[in-house]
């Protein structure tokens, strides 16, 4: 029962962490939106407007996830109270809403506003030179980038969610390599293509700009350059990370490299990214810096928990094999 309660403890804390991680990006979605400020006959949109409130319910969805998730987890974690009924619920709502996040946040709302020429992304300050760049810039740079670090968080936040409910209801995964093997590779497949978004529109950048600094920046979210030769180095990074995870699927004894390449990495994009080129790009810019540093975050942190949790398994594997010989021995 104590060993039980550990580990419910545990997921309850993941459960709050992963939301947490998801709050800035709930709040500057909704905040964005101004939905509240818009009559309500206003809220469809028009054929050159997105409807804000799609926006604005995407918003209040991911808020929503955010105070679902919390009280859940506080509720295990402090209370204990521990009712899977409910976690299976939450379970189907993270899903869902998740789903409905992710395909607004990441590919209708970008989509219309590139085939009406809205904002963001911003490009250089002259332009792109060719439309060939401003297309591939938008979808790599900020669409696959977009898309690739909304699944990392929410999916984060979703797996923590149903993780809690399996502990809840006793479903032991601690030996099964296969499984932990699937979400390592899953993640580390996102990572890449980050890191394949980043480099893209920070290559563009610099062959078009060049390598100095920027005189305004260059806004494609996640990516907000002002060096493009430091962006250049985030998005190899990134790759390396992923490329890194896929390694460790294969050869499990890799998992303490991932580990410290994760505490490195992170210190990069909150130094590197966050606190310097976001930073540069002036005070405007301080509520998409929180919901990046949060956002990346999670990048860096989900592959290397999906590691730990794959050689725990592959330890708690190899651990009963030597039992049951050394039980064989003694027969």
């Amino acid at each position: 029962a104590a060993l039980d309660y550990l580990e419910i403890s545990r997921a309850a804390g993941l459960v709050v962490a992963t939301s947490l991680v998801v709050f800035p990006e709930a709040l500057v979605v909704w905040v964005s939106s101004n939905g509240v400020n818009i009559p309500v006959d206003q809220l469809d949109g028009t054929s050159e407007v997105f409807p804000p409130g799609v926006v604005l319910g995407s918003g209040a969805a991911e808020v929503f996830l955010v105070f679902l998730g919390i009280l859940l987890g506080f509720g295990s974690l402090l209370f204990q109270i521990n009712a899977p009924s409910f976690t299976l619920i939450c379970v189907g709502l993270t899903l869902i809403l998740g789903w409905y996040v992710f395909v607004v946040n990441t590919i209708a709302h970008p989509v219309f506003n590139f085939e009406n020429d809205g904002h963001p992304p911003v490009p250089p300050a002259d332009g792109w030179a060719t439309d060939f760049r401003k297309e591939v810039t938008f979808y790599m740079g900020y669409m696959v980038s977009s898309m690739a670090l909304c699944a990392i968080a929410i999916g984060f936040q979703f797996f923590a969610v149903l993780y809690l409910y399996k502990v809840q209801t006793g479903v032991d995964e601690k030996q099964n390599v296969f499984k932990h093997r699937c979400r390592l590779g899953y993640y580390s497949f996102l990572i890449t293509t980050l890191g394949a978004g980043m480099l893209t529109v920070a290559c563009w950048v610099r062959v078009q700009e060049g390598a100095s600094k920027l005189p305004s920046p260059v806004v494609y979210p996640p990516n907000i350059i002002i060096y493009p030769d430091v962006q250049v180095m985030g998005g190899v990074w990134t790759v390396v990370y992923g490329l890194l995870g896929f390694a460790t699927v294969a050869n499990p004894s890799l998992v303490p490299a991932m580990k410290i390449y994760a505490i490195a990495l992170w210190c990069w994009y909150i130094g590197f990214h966050v606190m310097t080129q976001v930073s540069l790009a002036g005070p405007g810019f301080a509520g998409p810096a929180c919901q990046l540093g949060m956002l990346f975050t999670a990048a860096a942190v989900a592959p290397a928990f999906f590691a730990h949790e794959l050689e725990t398994a592959v330890k708690t594997q190899e651990d009963g094999k030597n039992k049951s010989a050394m039980a064989m021995k003694k027969v």
